[in-house]
């Protein structure tokens, strides 16, 4: 074996390693992230409970002890907003219950691949062979495409600066920044001032908005859910629904991939029409 295949293969098995482990803590991350989530069903339960014994009960109370019809036998305190009527309590239930039933589905559909890559790793690991040239090239190449391998700027004193996200400026002048890829999601969320206002589609692929403003209008807030829609896998639908919510309420698990990121608390949720023409508009004159 030539001292360059040596260094290809040692170079490999390095990078096997890495990723491995690398895709080993992403699950355990994600099973946590599973776990905080919880079981979403207790609160579709919770809003049924309210509506079926509205009539019974004594909202100044602040909860009620209600008959658990998903397991007969026991009882389920439901706590209520005395603020709010039943109804519109059993509603609020419904509504996180949706929304944790998305960010659940989102944790698994993301846990089902990373589990699905680890078994991928771990066959390529088994059968590699460090002898074999061909093999170790082929390998080395699919480590650089999945960026277990980095590779060095050639030919370049510095590294490029890095692009900035789509920029826009809503009626009240408000700037709206929308990342154009994974990575750039997460530097924009990531770097963003927790007061400000994030969005995002709800249950499709897009990309992470950002309005730099901690009190922004309703007018702004219309406008900038409509770039989130617009740059979003939704864009040929005539309703996309938006989540809304602080950048303080938003973490990335650790080990996930760029542009997952997890909430905690409610979201609000707007559904607008993903508009081109208003994207054309607000967007900064370079």
């Amino acid at each position: 074996m030539s001292t360059e295949q040596k260094s290809i293969s040692a170079e490999v098995i390095e990078a096997m390693k890495w990723q491995i482990d690398h895709t080993q803590k992403q699950i355990a991350s994600l099973k946590k992230a599973e776990k905080r989530v919880g079981d979403a069903e207790i609160l579709q339960v919770k809003g049924t409970l309210l509506k079926t014994y509205a009539n019974q009960i004594d909202l100044n109370k602040g909860y009620a002890v209600l008959p658990d019809y998903s397991h007969p036998g026991k009882d389920l305190t439901v706590y209520l907003d005395n603020k709010k009527t039943i109804m519109e309590n059993a509603e609020e239930y419904f509504h996180q219950y949706h929304r944790d039933k998305r960010g659940l589905d989102t944790i698994k559909q993301h846990l089902v691949q990373a589990q699905s890559d680890l078994a991928k790793q771990l066959k390529r690991q088994a059968n590699f062979n460090p002898d074999d040239e061909s093999q170790a090239k082929v390998v080395k190449q699919q480590l650089i495409d999945e960026d277990a391998i980095k590779t060095e700027i050639l030919h370049s004193s510095k590294a490029p600066e890095p692009a900035h996200p789509r920029r826009f400026y809503t009626t009240d002048n408000v700037l709206v920044e929308v990342g154009k890829n994974s990575v750039q999601n997460d530097h924009l969320t990531l770097t963003a001032k927790k007061d400000y206002y994030w969005m995002h589609v709800s249950e499709l692929a897009g990309s992470h908005v950002v309005i730099h403003s901690t009190d922004p209008s309703e007018q702004t807030l219309l406008e900038a859910a409509s770039l989130a829609a617009y740059y979003s896998k939704g864009r040929g639908l005539k309703q996309v629904p938006v989540d809304v919510l602080k950048v303080r309420q938003l973490h990335k698990p650790k080990g996930a991939k760029p542009g997952l990121v997890l909430f905690t608390g409610k979201a609000d949720t707007l559904t607008v029409y993903p508009d081109g023409k208003m994207a054309e508009k607000l967007a900064e004159k370079k």
